[in-house]
């Protein structure tokens, strides 16, 4: 199968075209929602903040010595600022702010803090969400020293902030998203094919590996490392790795490629069909119909202002009232895999998630929607089979989830 992404070049315009609206247009309106009127990201080369990597053009590549970025809103006034060393690609989006390289960076910041005068400065710190805790304390006690006494109280944790630009999605991004999931859906239904699995010759490592070097070979790279498991009659455990492929076995596969800046994650079956078959059982399609019923249950529960623990909650509720066994962990998806955002329950922790499941959705986001339900299945002597799905979905402004890809409801032939 030929198969392609576009050159370098295009991804790199595609992107920094992106940010440029995200920094000019979408910021000003974050940060006036959440009630900052300045906000400073320090991070240095080698140990960059993770909001820092999504805030600059695609081939900075990394901090430059000391870098700093920071953004100021008073009224109808907005400003980003480049307040490190002078960089001709970071002066395509920021105002060079810092223009005195001989003169002392932080006394320059403090300077430049004090003549704005804002009443509440974000800095990058947080307990509950890692994204959003990327100042070092070496630079924390930097700035607080460098920073006037009555600035230096403004002070306070941006992780409202942080975690609203990590999650909204423009309406770009959110067209984008549609081409970065079909690309990651057609190389995992190629994986899922007998142009790739040998029955009784190809090992999920194998397949594991195909999917990795395909990512590669379209100069791409993903965000964990593909995952291929297998259950069977008689295979203990709900999925084992490194097992020969044979007829008759239910494939699972995990794979999220990264491309244009945004990720991908997913989740699909696949039935390598017994000689003389021409369709997946009826009672494992029985059983992946639960699945696709509780898909349903959660996307309805996502509701706007609706905290991921309370989608949670709701979800297994009615889970549980149609007799679903059911486990339920989606996650936010954009920049990173595992994003920051409205969770939705952990995969071992299905009671609630205390702080980090308080996040209210908001419209114009992104989930992977990451579930499973097990059935006991006759035809295999009543073993047990777990039954996982998972999407790449958009919460969009109508307040509808939205899949970015058909046949999420049905079990691949192979």
């Amino acid at each position: 199968m030929t198969r392609q992404t576009v050159s370098l070049k295009k991804q790199f315009e595609v992107f920094d075209n992106s940010l440029r609206y995200r920094i000019h247009n979408l910021l000003p309106q974050l940060m006036e929602e959440t009630g900052y009127d300045m906000w400073i990201i320090l991070c240095r080369e080698y140990n960059e903040d993770p909001v820092f990597t999504t805030m600059i053009p695609s081939l900075c590549l990394t901090a430059r010595r000391l870098s700093c970025l920071v953004f100021v809103k008073q009224g109808d006034h907005f400003g980003a600022y480049n307040f490190g060393r002078p960089d001709e690609r970071l002066a395509t989006v920021y105002t060079q702010a810092y223009t005195d390289i001989k003169k002392d960076q932080m006394e320059e910041l403090s300077a430049f803090v004090r003549q704005w005068n804002p009443q509440k400065i974000g800095i990058n710190c947080s307990a509950t969400f890692a994204l959003c805790d990327g100042l070092s304390k070496e630079l924390y006690d930097k700035l607080s020293a460098a920073l006037d006494e009555q600035d230096r109280a403004k002070l306070c944790s941006a992780a409202p902030l942080a975690i609203r630009w990590i999650e909204a999605r423009t309406e770009e991004e959110l067209s984008r998203y549609r081409t970065i999931y079909g690309l990651a859906m057609d190389i995992c239904e190629e994986a899922f094919s007998r142009s790739v699995i040998v029955p009784g010759v190809t090992t999920t490592t194998e397949v594991e590996e195909w999917i990795a070097q395909e990512i590669n070979r379209l100069g791409l790279r993903f965000w964990f490392s593909p995952h291929v498991d297998v259950q069977r009659q008689g295979l203990e455990g709900l999925g084992s790795c490194g097992e020969i492929i044979r007829h008759g076995d239910l494939l699972h596969y995990d794979v999220g490629i990264c491309y244009f800046g945004l990720c991908s994650d997913s989740q699909r079956l696949g039935y390598v069909l017994r000689e003389g078959e021409t369709e997946v059982p009826q009672e494992l399609q029985q059983g992946f119909a639960r699945t696709s019923r509780f898909q349903d249950i959660v996307a309805q529960e996502h509701q706007t202002g609706r905290t991921g623990n309370e989608i949670l909650k709701y979800s297994l509720d009615r889970a549980k009232e149609e007799g679903i066994e059911a486990s339920l962990y989606c996650h936010p998806i954009g920049f990173f895999g595992h994003s920051a955002g409205t969770v939705v329950g952990l995969w071992d922790m299905q009671n609630g998630i205390g702080a980090y499941g308080d996040v209210p959705l908001h419209k114009n986001t992104c989930y992977a929607l990451e579930l499973n339900t097990q059935s006991n299945i006759a035809m295999w002597g009543g073993q047990k089979v777990r039954f996982c799905a998972e999407e790449t979905v958009a919460f969009t402004e109508d307040g509808v989830l939205t899949y970015l890809y058909p046949g999420r409801d049905k079990i691949y032939a192979i």
